[in-house]
Parts: structure tokens; sequence; C-alpha cells
């Protein structure tokens, strides 16, 4: 919001940000079609609401003494403020009083005020002369649920790999090095399209070259297969490179080319053989997020023959490549709509992470809406753990067996012992699993483990022990794998070893599904460990939480299908707008036409000298409350230092992204660090923007 001088409204009125208001509107469950998207303006007043509203695509205005469509935008200027709740969406529920005054208006001024049932409306022409009021608006709070109960399935999304092309590379004078050990024969591929190029048997062998003249090379490539290597050993080996890497300023402008060799299923269900890249990949797209241009995946199919792709891939812009052929594909979610038949559980199911908060949400589903008779609920503390022991006799009481047993399901062994005391399961359902989020420079070996081990270790465990074709064995993720979040590098690369271990299991003729699940809404569960600053960047980045109701329901429709992974979400439109990640592009809204880019640029081109600085200042102050979630930049103090606001080292990295983004500059990932208080970063962005001119 922000203030506004507009004659007629009070001293104090600010502003609504409309522009997305009807993907807000969407997100909610309510869609309006092009004929009913008639609100141009909106301003608040404490609990008043003004806005503008004119007949932009309805037609037939003359049949009728007030346009449905214009009536309707006056109530909608009613519920922009709810927006914000998390009470649901309040609609019209009942009129009373309502009076024609002046027939045929096609653009109206709407003033609405709270009174004891609801609301009262005034609707007033151009002139100020009255044309419809309404003595009171009684409004009522509807869940998504209720409202979108029919469209659970188009929050289903999957992964589709798109054609892209290629670029020529006859004239291509970029300055490319191998870095590290060559486990999947790149060197013979690079030989076969470049004249030379420089191989360094680590990153202390590169950083001795340039200490000793050597040019900075534009792209380095590194083998990130290693059929030997476990999985968190080539997570961690992976971790430290990315962390070496961006440490380095030399290398700043220089690219890092990971490739591997059957990490990712770009062409259906293709054998994964590489789970341990596929670790690197979960990983690498957080740090591509956070260190936006400074690294690049390439998955490729014939490693010998793969020299021109590599250096197409190097050459498109795209992020995240296969190689499948010879040709490019880039990665895309799209939405899924999975068949109409329901899906059934029957038999012995068991859960891993039983009675954590998600566990006991699923066990009661598949109890109730299953009519699952045998449960196995799987934990550390098993029947101690706390709520355990009143699940056990609520299900019971519905006519279910439930055993609560307490197993490290992280230890084979144990994990096999507990399973060898029970009926073969038809069912495997592994929710566990943990969080330690920070931005990827902060992450630790340990803090890596902490979270690769509740969920890979368990999943390949049970991979090991249910050789059954006909057992369902379902895996709990996490979209992070596939689009890479800010702040969870550990744990995107722990899903995303679950995504590729669906897939291996599917081309092994075994049963195999990965949920890439959003956010759940939880009290207990790992959303609870999220801060205020975490929800906020989750709902910025697309996504918004999925209820109860919501989550189970497209729990079903996924288990319906016949895909190895499936991302269950419940997406938020009005965020996916700008700069948003590569693989979310399909998802987002087309942008208005005719619009260009709101940059720090355009605003100081209209601006005379003296006002500039102000500019560049309330620009950073607007880009900090968008990432801390304020409303407003007079919620940021010019002088008062970030971390004292509460933005996190990943809140930095946003907020460097965007000021990056704003101003076309590039800035380091330390930005912010080094000019801790707006006015700071403002002088210095100034000065930028000043030398980048002259």
């Amino acid at each position: 919001m922000s203030s506004t001088k507009r004659p007629g409204l009070p001293e104090g009125a600010r502003q609504v940000d409309i522009e997305h208001i009807y993907d807000r509107l969407a997100d909610r469950g309510l869609r309006y079609g092009p004929a009913f998207r008639n609100l141009r303006s909106v301003w608040s007043h404490g609990e008043e609401v003004y806005a503008e509203a004119g007949l932009e695509n309805a037609t037939g205005g003359d049949d009728y003494l007030l346009h449905p469509a214009l009536f309707d935008a006056a109530l909608q200027a009613a519920l922009v403020p709810g927006l914000d709740s998390e009470g649901g969406t309040f609609l019209p529920f009942a009129l009373r009083g309502i009076r024609l005054h002046r027939a045929g208006a096609s653009a109206v001024d709407v003033h609405t005020v709270p009174n004891e049932e609801g609301i009262s409306l005034a609707l007033t022409g151009g002139d100020g002369e009255p044309v419809v009021t309404v003595g009171t608006l009684v409004r009522r709070a509807v869940s998504a649920d209720q409202l979108d109960a029919a469209a659970q399935r188009t929050r289903l999304l999957r992964v589709v790999w798109k054609s892209v092309e290629q670029q020529s590379v006859t004239a291509d004078h970029t300055h490319w090095a191998l870095l590290g050990t060559d486990h999947i024969g790149l060197t013979g591929a690079l030989k076969s399209v470049r004249r030379s190029f420089d191989s360094y048997s680590s990153l202390a062998a590169l950083d001795a070259a340039l200490r000793d003249g050597a040019p900075v090379p534009d792209v380095v490539v590194v083998s990130c297969t290693d059929q030997d290597s476990p999985v968190r050993s080539a997570a961690q080996r992976a971790l430290m490179l990315v962390q070496e890497w961006t440490a380095d300023e030399r290398l700043a402008g220089a690219r890092l080319l990971l490739v591997s060799n059957g990490a990712v299923a770009a062409r259906g269900h293709e054998d994964l053989s590489d789970l341990p890249g596929a670790a690197v990949w979960g990983l690498v797209r957080s740090a591509q997020s956070e260190h936006p241009g400074r690294f690049v995946l390439v998955d490729v199919d014939d490693p010998d023959d793969s020299g021109r792709a590599l250096v197409a891939a190097a050459a498109s812009g795209e992020p995240q490549l296969a190689v499948r052929h010879g040709a490019l594909f880039r990665p895309r979610l799209v939405r899924h709509a999975p068949p109409s038949r329901r899906a059934g559980l029957t038999g012995t199911v068991v859960i891993t992470g039983g009675t954590g908060a998600l566990g006991r949400l699923l066990a009661r589903h598949l109890v109730t809406r299953h009519g699952v008779q045998h449960l196995v609920l799987l934990s550390r503390r098993g029947p101690d753990a706390p709520g355990a022991a009143d699940l056990s006799t609520e299900l019971t009481g519905l006519g279910a067996r439930v055993d609560v047993v307490a197993c490290d399901v992280t230890d084979r062994s144990a994990l096999e012992d507990a399973l060898a005391d029970l009926p073969a399961p038809s069912a495997v359902i592994h929710t566990a699993g943990r969080l330690s989020d920070g931005a990827v420079d902060t992450l630790t070996p340990h803090r890596l483990d902490q979270v690769l081990s509740p969920k890979v270790d368990t999943a390949l465990h049970l991979h090991d022990l249910i050789q059954d074709p006909d057992c369902e064995f379902v895996m709990f993720s996490s979209v992070a794998g596939l689009v890479g979040n800010s702040g969870q590098a550990n744990y995107a690369a722990a899903n995303s070893v679950l995504d590729a271990l669906a897939h291996r299991r599917r081309s092994l003729g075994l049963r195999g599904l990965s949920l890439a699940w959003g956010l759940w809404e939880s009290e207990g569960g790992m959303g609870s460990e999220l801060s205020a600053a975490d929800l906020n960047r989750i709902k910025r980045s697309g996504f918004a939480p999925l209820g109860h109701e919501q989550g189970l329901a497209l729990f079903d429709a996924a288990l319906a299908g016949d895909e190895s992974v499936l991302a269950p979400v419940r997406l938020n439109e009005a965020a996916l707008t700008g700069n948003v990640p590569p693989v979310l592009a399909d998802l987002a809204p087309a942008a208005p036409a005719g619009k260009s880019a709101d940059t720090l640029h355009l605003r100081l081109a209209d601006l005379p000298e003296a006002e500039r600085d102000g500019a560049v200042l309330e620009f950073v102050r607007e880009s900090a409350a968008a990432v801390l979630g304020y409303d407003s930049s007079d919620d940021i103090d010019a002088d008062r230092e970030f971390n004292a606001v509460g933005l996190d080292s990943i809140g930095n990295l946003e907020l460097s992204r965007r000021l990056a983004a704003g101003t076309g500059l590039q800035l380091p990932a330390t930005v912010v660090f080094d000019h801790p208080t707006p006015a700071d970063l403002a002088s210095h962005l100034r000065r930028l923007l000043q030398e980048s001119a002259s």
C-alpha cells in the first residue's frame, strides 16, 4: 500500500495494490471471468473502503438498469480488505435496503462503511450523485476447500521436459575449464568441439593458477556423477564445492556447469541409476535460487557424445537442462489432471513418521476414507510419542487394528526387524523427515546429514526391503526439491533423491510414487518449525499452505494416477509474477499487454536530479518491506540495521536479488551485509548507478 492525495478521499487513505487482485481471489477458489474484472482502484481508510469500478469487458449495458458486472465489482471492493486474513474468503450473503437512484451507469465510485450487521455501500457517479445505495451487505466466510472442492486436481502439478532450440556454437569464444576427476568421460566430448580448455584437479589448483595470472574461465565443467559414491558423500562434496565457488569473488562472472548422467528423468520412465547425482541436483537448485546465474545443471544420456550439447547448454541461458540424443530439454511444472477413478488402499499399511502431525492425519484418513483395517505406525518413540495412545484408541474405535512401533527407521537392521514381525504390507507410506533451513553458504555437513538421514536413508532401506511389485510405495517429498527453495538446499537435496527413487522403482517394475508436497498447514509438523519470515518467503515463492482437507483430497487424486512424481500444492498465483524460477514459468499468469517492468532506471528518468537520492532510498525500503512481508515501506526505518528488523541470511540474499533485478546492476551476495542500513545501501546503489551511467 502507499499513501495517496487523490481528491475526495480522507486524509491518510492508503491505496491498495490490486494489480493481481483477481489472481489472489482465484488462489482462494473464487475465479472471475473477463466480464467481471472491473475494479479499477481501491483505497482503505481504517475499516472503510473507497473504490472505482467501470465496465471494461462486459457487454449489454443498455439492457440493465444497473449492469450486474458493475454492481458485482462494487461488492468485490468490499472483499479486498479481507484477502490478507487467514480466516477464509468473505462472500456476499444477503443484501438489504437496496435502492436504485439512477439507471444506466457505466462507471461508479464506491464507498463502504461497517455497520452492526455488516457494511453499507454507496455507489455514486462521476458527478457525485447517487446511483445505488445498499443499507446492509451481510458477508459470510467460506474456505478455499468449499469454493474449490471440485477443482482440487488442478493443484496437482507434474514436471514435463520441453524442447529447447540450440544456438550455433561455431562462433563461441568462451574460455572453458574442466574441474576435478572426470567420472563420466567428458574430456573427450569437450575436446571434440573445443580447440583447447584448461584442466584443474580441484578449486585449489584453479586458485593457484589464477594467482599466477591465468585468465578466469567463463565456464567451468565438473562431473557430479560417481556411481560408487554414496548419496551423502556426493551431497557433501557438492556443498563444499558450491560454498567455495560462491566465496571466490574472482569467479563471480563465471558459471559452474555441473554434469550428471542419469540423475533426472527427462523422457518417460527412465532408469535413474544416479541417485547421488539427484541429491546434487536438488542442492544446486537451491544454490541457483540464492545465487542466480552462477550454476548450470546438465544431465546427459551419452557423455562421450555430449560436447556440442554442453556448449549449447551453456549458451542457452537455462539453469537446468537434460541432453537426450543430442537435443536439449528444460523442466517445467504444469498442471496435471489425474484419472477420475477412485484409488483405494487395503490390507496392511505401514506409515513412517506415523505418530507425527502428517502421519496422524493420514492414518485417520486411511481408516475413515479408505477403510484400511490394519495400520502400522513407525516412529522413533513409538507408543511413547505424544498423542500416540489417544490416536490408537481413536482408530481402534473406528474398527482398525493399530500397531504403534518404536523404530529408528534410519537404522536398516531395526527397520528390517520391525517389518519382519508384520504381515506383508500392501502399502508403505514414508512421511518421516525434518528441516534445518539456512542459506547454502551457512550449511555444514552435519546439518546436511540431519536432513538426509530421515528422508533418504529410510527411503533407501525401504526400497531394499520392499520388493513386492504389488505393494504401493509412496514417499512424501517436497516441491522444494523441484523448485530449489532458497534456504533449503539440504532439504531439496533429500527430496530430489526421493523423486529419483520413485522413477528408479518404476523402471525396475516396482510401484513408486513421490509426492512433492507444498507446505501443509500444521500445528505440530515440520511447518511449525518455520518462522513468520520463512512462511512469508514460501508464499512469495508462489505457494500457499495447504489445508488438511485439500491435502488429503490431493493425496487420493495422486494415488489414482500412474505418475512417478507429482507435486500436490496450493498455488499463490499473485506471487508468480516478475522474476519467477524458470521451472514455474508456465504457471505464471500472463503479463498485461504493453506493461513494462517497473525498474529503478525508469523511475529515476522521470525525476529531477535533486529527487533521485530519495527515490533510490524509497526503492530500497520498498524492496526490504516486500522481503519482510510488511504492508508498506513506511515500516522500514532508513537508519535502522536490516538485521534489527528480522532480515536473516536468506532474506539478505533475497533482498540482494530484488535490488539487482530492479537496478540492472551486478551486486554481490554480501551487498546487504556490507551496507547494513537502508540509507547506507541506497547511497551505495546511487553511486553504482551514477558510475554505470557515466
